[in-house]
């Protein structure tokens, strides 16, 4: 597709203009030598014409440009080529004709009569009408064009944007929760709080490198996952167990940032802490029909709470579907009577 915020249109201008005209003339000058013969008088005749047409028509351009004709509305442009057209036509059969008697000499004392000039102005004028429709036809194809592409950037800087808005959506409760539980630890067991201060800084360190970036791998995703349950893992104690289930080839694939993490704290939040006994949390990845696949699957059941506005799913969903279309899926389900999975697809060839 041809981009028209780089292409030359000064340059096409010519092009189009320069071959336009050679074309009129080769086309009527040959009509024409059909009926009269192949004579020198009738190409000298219509090569007078086409250069006065050619620079009459590029005046035309440039009268066209400096009042910005293209911002007219339809019927008073409509107008204004129409009388335009008339006077060109005029001025070009003005020029023309005198000149032309000079190759095609008067017969029988035949002189230019008024009937013939308006013949031979209405004509110019058809021609001319005829350059304008193309003129402004391709200048009406160029906009659409430009349009286009505006469009198409708009549409891209909406789709970053609301990137942008989704990535900076985390939950502050998590951190705040985290450094109120270093601050009781500090004193109470100061080598655990050590410990938490090294996690939080990991995530923070990591949403700060990677929450601008659209994807990441899933090793890097891993990290902060594994920080963040390192520091759930403290606060729940004994209570919160996790496993990794991840398949070698995966992990150098695309993911969108956070993904994972929202999908944990899901898990934590709506499953775990619930529970007396607590649980664990198995994060699988492993690649199926050329589609990654990675599932979080958590103790606890699947139940609506009418306090929760699912901010942090919807999230998740949004992120997967903005950067890998309609192909990408979130799904939630109760596995059984004991588990709950939370599972995205992604395809590999998108």
């Amino acid at each position: 597709m041809i981009s028209f915020d780089n292409v030359n249109k000064g340059k096409l201008y010519w092009i189009l203009q320069f071959f336009g005209w050679c074309s009129f003339f080769v086309i009527f000058s040959l009509i024409t030598a059909s009926f009269a013969g192949f004579q020198w008088q009738v190409f000298a005749g219509h090569l007078n014409t086409v250069v006065v047409g050619f620079l009459l028509t590029h005046f035309y351009r440039s009268y066209i440009k400096r009042n910005e004709w293209v911002r007219l509305g339809i019927f008073r442009l409509a107008l204004s080529v129409l009388a335009a057209c008339f006077i060109i036509a005029s001025i070009w059969a003005l020029i023309v004709l005198p000149i032309n008697r000079i190759f095609f000499p008067v017969e029988n004392d035949q002189e230019l009569t008024p009937l013939i000039v308006v013949i031979v102005v209405l004509n110019l004028s058809i021609i001319t009408l005829g350059w304008s429709l193309i003129y402004f036809l391709f200048q009406v194809f160029i906009n659409f064009k430009k349009s286009e592409v505006e469009k198409w950037k708009l549409e891209a800087a909406v789709k970053d944007a609301e990137l942008i808005a989704l990535k900076s959506q985390v939950n502050p409760h998590f951190i705040f929760n985290s450094l109120n539980n270093i601050r009781s630890l500090v004193i109470e067991n100061p080598e655990k709080a050590r410990d938490m201060i090294t996690h939080l800084s990991g995530l923070l360190r990591y949403s700060i490198q990677f929450n601008n970036m659209e994807r990441v791998s899933l090793e890097h995703e891993l990290e902060i996952v594994q920080n963040y349950l390192n520091l759930e893992s403290i606060q729940f104690e004994d209570r919160l167990q996790y496993k990794l289930e991840i398949k070698p080839e995966t992990l150098d694939l695309k993911i969108p940032p956070m993904a994972i993490q929202l999908l944990v704290e899901n898990a934590i939040k709506h499953g775990i802490s619930n529970l007396p006994e607590g649980g664990q949390i198995n994060i699988r990845s492993y690649l199926e029909n050329n589609i990654l696949n990675v599932e979080v699957i958590n103790t606890g059941q699947l139940v609506k709470c009418n306090d929760s506005t699912g901010i942090g799913l919807q999230n998740a969903s949004n992120r997967l579907k903005l950067l890998f279309g309609k192909l990408s899926d979130l799904k939630i389900q109760n596995l059984d009577s004991n588990f709950v999975s939370a599972k995205f697809t992604i395809p590999l060839n998108e």
